[in-house]
């Protein structure tokens, strides 16, 4: 609430400023009647400003997600541009404001034309309110609540509204020296989290890859998803957690703007020289700009590099270029820890790299596209992998592994007991839940059908990277209609769901109700003898919060229920059971990063429960664009992190693995084998 309040006070004030001065002139000369002019130029200018506000808020959620990132940067740095522009000027001009719109005013009035005075006064209030609208816009867009930022503007304007009428009466009188002084100081508060705020998203747009390490942690202090953390966001407009660059940026831009503010500055009369405001503005927004493309591109960060990141403990990285061709060709690798490191050179059909074994999925990386890098992390024993690229050429490939068997360690295999309990329990709840639900299906009761949904595919959610490693169970049980290929018979979940809210009868799905029994005894069956490890334990979790990414935070999975909040809640729930399960392997190792996880998950949850309706939740359609954009951006917050667990664990199990002599013996083969390959 408070940025777009400062916001609304300054920009709003200034507005309300021009107009109050403009109507107490006219009232002065005696012409009253030029008042209706002077109204229409100042409800034309507010209408095409709220126009453009609403446009530049609107285009963004047409969007894919990294495009919404990107136009929220260019956003953000244009709002801290004219916020710097304003800071300036005001500070120059404050005492001689007054003085330059009575002038402007009379020039109009002399001239006779009412045109003259309706151009004025649209023009005065078309500057103040197209910088409100730019500001306002980039401040919801870095808000987390919606309605408070909202809130926020709405008590502004009153405000605004009231001193402008006082101003006009003669009964209000302001120091503008002192009160844009202070106003300053909050504006430039406000800008620097903007500008924070510019080089996050601009990471999520995949833009800036650079600076990304925690550089400050104070939720020991300030507990996530409180109230003191949503006045601490407000204040300084900075999260509990910025990372190297998100706080420097801000420092960078917020000490010398305050201290311009602050200081005393003699004018031109005085012999001071000015600062041209327009110059000012320019240079914040070009140097932004060239930081966020600049660093993004040739910046390196040893967190966010995988290779680098293991190097220290002789990890094996695998590079892996997606094109056309596909994955025909056999890899050779050491048995041991290792990360997959998956970039797009280019291809539109491949999109996608599979790890396989005996049909299992054991890793993966989705959606890779140019610019969009994927990873995963195994520990790969001895023996013949597949490899896949569905869409390529060459759509499979093998992938060889020599060495020595590493057996797990007691925290290894006791991290796989945990999970793989889990997993028989989810699995347990999924078939009773599943039974009576294709009960109610068979009897044709769709009030009973209905109410069970949501509930019966909760379990399945929770566990689902693990039902897609079981090749086509996954299609069979929770294919959405465009995921068929052609010839291929619809059956599962969704195809029910269809039946259920939008067709509303049930009739002829009795054998689909009777493939989806069979089919989830056969994944119940699979899931006590399938194959784990903790980093594809880790790498699950990941893909959980991915699909709420992907699919349930756009209402794209259950389009014809709209229960995706369920889902929500159920992948968050299998993401977390599966970072308990192997908390224990990397907590010594990062404890700081465990901490964060662990909070981000209490975020998530606390974002959830204002939705929360009797045993489940409301509709997704009841959910506003900023409702989405809040879970979407907790979401986020937690998968940062959690995306940095299963590097962690494939280093945890060389360094407890490999002895020096060992890691010797290792890179030496390492490079036999990559000469090899050249000869």
């Amino acid at each position: 609430m408070l940025p777009t309040f400062v916001i609304g006070l300054r920009e709003g004030l200034e507005a309300s400023l021009i107009v109050g001065i403009v109507a107490a002139f006219l009232a002065q000369q005696g012409r009253r009647d030029a008042l209706r002019w002077m109204w229409v130029g100042v409800v034309g200018a507010a209408l095409f400003c709220l126009a453009v506000g609403v446009i530049l808020r609107e285009a963004g959620h047409e969007l894919p997600r990294k495009e919404q990132e990107g136009l929220e940067t260019v956003i953000a740095i244009v709002a801290v541009g004219f916020v710097t522009w304003m800071i300036i000027w005001m500070k120059q001009n404050a005492r001689t404001l007054s003085k330059e719109l009575r002038t402007s005013a009379a020039a109009a009035l002399a001239s006779g034309s009412a045109f003259g005075l309706v151009a004025m006064a649209f023009l005065a209030v078309l500057r103040e309110g197209l910088e409100t609208a730019v500001f306002l816009v980039a401040a919801f867009n870095a808000s987390g609540n919606a309605t408070e930022a909202a809130g926020g503007a709405v008590l502004v304007v009153l405000i605004a509204i009231g001193i402008g009428y006082g101003i006009y009466k003669g009964g209000i009188t302001l120091n503008l020296t002192k009160f844009f002084k202070f106003t300053g100081v909050l504006l430039a508060f406000v800008a620097a989290g903007l500008l924070s705020r510019a080089l996050h998203t601009a990471h999520e747009a995949g833009w800036f890859d650079a600076l990304q390490h925690q550089a400050l942690n104070l939720s020991g202090v300030i507990k996530p998803g409180s109230v003191t953390e949503s006045i601490w966001n407000g204040i300084f407009g900075l999260t509990i957690r910025p990372t190297v660059g998100e706080l420097g940026i801000y420092l960078v831009y917020l000490v010398p703007v305050v201290a311009f503010v602050v200081v005393t500055q003699r004018t031109k009369s005085e012999g001071g020289r000015q600062l041209s405001p327009t110059l000012a503005a320019s240079t914040v927004v070009g140097v932004a700009t060239l930081v966020i493309a600049g660093v993004g591109l040739f910046g390196t960060d040893k967190t966010t590099t995988l290779a680098a990141a293991h190097a220290d403990t002789g990890s094996k990285t695998i590079n892996i270029s997606l094109t056309d061709a596909g994955c025909g060709q056999t890899l050779n690798a050491a048995a041991g820890p290792t990360t997959f490191k998956v970039t797009n050179a280019g291809t539109s059909k491949v999109t996608e790299y599979e790890v396989l074994q005996g049909g299992q999925i054991l890793g993966e990386a989705e959606n890779v596209a140019p610019g969009v890098p994927g990873s995963f992390s195994l520990t790969l024993a001895p023996g013949e992998y597949q490899i896949a690229c569905p869409g390529g050429q060459a759509a499979t490939g093998k992938l060889a592994v020599t060495g020595a068997d590493t057996s797990l360690s007691p925290a290894d295999a006791e991290a796989v007991a945990t999970y793989r309990r889990f997993l028989e329990q989810q699995t347990g709840v999924l078939s009773t839940r599943t039974k009576a639900f294709t009960d109610a299906v068979r009897a044709g009761d769709v009030t009973k059908a209905n109410s069970l949904f949501a509930a019966t595919r909760a379990p399945y959610e929770a566990i689902e990277p693990v039902a897609e490693a079981f090749g086509d169970l996954d299609p069979k049980i929770d294919a959405r209609v465009n995921d068929v290929d052609p010839g291929t018979k619809w059956t599962g979940f969704h195809r029910i769901e269809q039946a259920l809210f939008k067709d509303g009868s049930l009739d002829g799905m009795t054998p689909i109700a009777d493939q989806l029994d069979t089919d989830v005894a056969d994944l119940v069956a699979k899931v006590k003898s399938v194959k784990l490890e903790p980093a594809q334990i880790a790498n699950g979790a990941v893909e959980l919060l991915g699909e709420v990414s992907k699919s349930k935070i756009t209402g794209e999975e259950d389009r014809y229920s709209h229960t995706d909040l369920s889902d929500f809640k159920a992948n968050v729930d299998g993401a977390q059971a599966a970072f308990k399960a192997v908390h224990a392997i990397i907590g010594d190792r990062d404890p700081a990063l465990t901490s964060q996880i662990d909070d981000a998950f209490a975020a998530v949850y606390t974002a959830l429960k204002p939705y929360e309706s009797g045993d489940g939740y409301v509709s997704f359609t009841k959910l506003t664009a900023a409702d989405k954009r809040t879970l979407s951006q907790t979401i986020d917050r937690l998968a940062e992190p959690l995306s940095q667990v299963p590097a962690l664990i494939v280093v945890s199990d060389q360094a407890r693995s490999t002895s020096p002599a060992d890691k010797a013996v290792n890179q030496y083969r390492e490079y036999l084998e990559q000469q090899t390959d050249l000869l």
